[in-house]
């Protein structure tokens, strides 16, 4: 009876990682790494968006918005290669949040020192954001593939 119980336990234990194994297995190191540039990104748009609305500087808040958005879909454009959509967006989320916590402790928690994160972030993400990688294009152009194959 011990060792059927045992069983069990080692059963219960095995499955789930058995399916994280699995969830993994397709998952390109590659593109996870500029999804997280992506998001990383989206991050650094985001606290600048909201940095440029408490000194009502509209125009500027709202192409930083824009920009947020576009680098949250990359990011999430990517993190759903190889995932369930539903873990994709949370990935995303969660990286998106854990940059954010990082990117305000370096500018200690104050929009006036929002020029730390330009001088570190902008450039980069600046040319993520105009020059999108290869595997970007490529999953972007995999994905309307199979839309117009589906219709």
């Amino acid at each position: 009876m011990k060792y059927i119980a045992r069983l069990a336990i080692l059963a219960l234990l095995v499955c789930p990682l058995a399916a994280l194994a699995q969830e993994t297995k397709g998952i390109d190191k590659n593109l996870e790494n500029i999804s997280g540039q992506y998001a990383e990104c989206a991050a650094y748009y985001r606290l600048v968006y909201h940095a440029m609305v408490s000194s009502k500087e509209k125009e500027t808040a709202n192409a930083y918005r824009k920009l947020e958005d576009d680098a949250m879909f990359y990011s999430l454009l990517l993190a759903n290669e190889g995932r369930s959509k539903d873990l994709a967006v949370e990935v995303t989320n969660s990286r998106i949040e854990m940059y954010m916590k990082k990117m305000k402790q370096e500018a200690d928690n104050r929009n006036e020192n929002i020029s730390v994160l330009i001088n570190k972030y902008h450039f980069g993400c600046q040319e993520s954001m105009e020059n999108p990688s290869s595997h970007v294009v490529e999953v972007l152009k995999a994905r309307a593939d199979k839309l117009k194959s589906n219709q």
